[in-house]
């Protein structure tokens, strides 16, 4: 693992609005850092807070000691996929949910064009439909 430099960037994404985190546009100095050399490790920001391993890894420990509890109190093996499921569920739908929505718009997109392209191709040089 690479040494962590003394000065540490902080993530432009702690104060990046609305816009900015939803079209990623707090990313555009790294990119230009990136396009005009290669990266180092000097060039990365630091991890969010909430990012950080050790809050992840406490939040992840109480829903296993849970899981434990109740595995104990049933009489069964604890299972550590019911563990994760369970802590990090609410920020796996939001984002399955925005997935479903871009997805449902590129096939949206697609079939309209497919559409359009089919409508057009259909048309003879001067716009009237051929007859057949």
């Amino acid at each position: 693992m690479l040494p962590v430099s003394a000065e540490v960037k902080t993530s432009p994404l702690q104060k990046a609005n609305f816009c900015s985190r939803l079209f990623v546009w707090w990313l555009n100095p790294l990119f230009k850092i990136g396009h005009k050399r290669k990266l180092e490790p000097d060039d990365m920001y630091s991890v969010l807070p909430e990012d950080r391993s050790q809050h992840l890894g406490e939040e992840l420990q109480g829903y296993w000691d849970q899981e434990v509890k109740r595995a104990q109190k049933d009489a069964r093996e604890p299972s550590l996929v019911k563990a994760i499921i369970k802590c990090y569920w609410k920020s796996y739908l939001i984002w399955g949910m925005f997935t479903f929505l871009e997805v449902k718009d590129i096939h949206t997109v697609h079939c309209f064009l497919v559409y359009v392209f089919q409508y057009r191709g259909g048309r003879d040089r001067w716009g009237e439909r051929p007859v057949v």
